[in-house]
């Protein structure tokens, strides 16, 4: 029996790229799914629930990163990952701004 595949392309645009807190809210997203998740970035492709092998990608702001899920619930954990990277992982950026120049 084939099951459910699904892709996605998205954009990074948290300054800060793929770092280590982003890579564990992405590990914890994916385990939380009843699929098979990589990241793909240029030619190599990575386990979705592994931190480690997520943060090897070195994911910077401006790069764009692929997602290729199998499972039952591919379309709605791709949905949440696209969402997760909308969302700068829940980093304000204005926060970070005012933390970095403070006046």
């Amino acid at each position: 029996m084939c099951e459910p595949k699904a892709t996605r392309t998205v954009d990074v645009t948290n300054r800060s790229g793929i770092h280590a807190r982003a890579a564990t809210l992405i590990a914890e997203l994916v385990r939380g799914s009843r699929c098979k998740v990589s990241l793909i970035k240029d030619r190599e492709r990575v386990d979705g629930t592994d931190v480690l092998q997520i943060l090897s990608l070195g994911t910077r702001c401006g790069e764009q990163i692929s997602f290729e899920a199998t499972g039952g619930d591919a379309q709605r954990v791709l949905d949440a990952l696209v969402q997760l990277f909308a969302d700068n992982f829940g980093e304000d950026e204005e926060k970070i701004q005012e933390a970095e120049n403070p006046q």
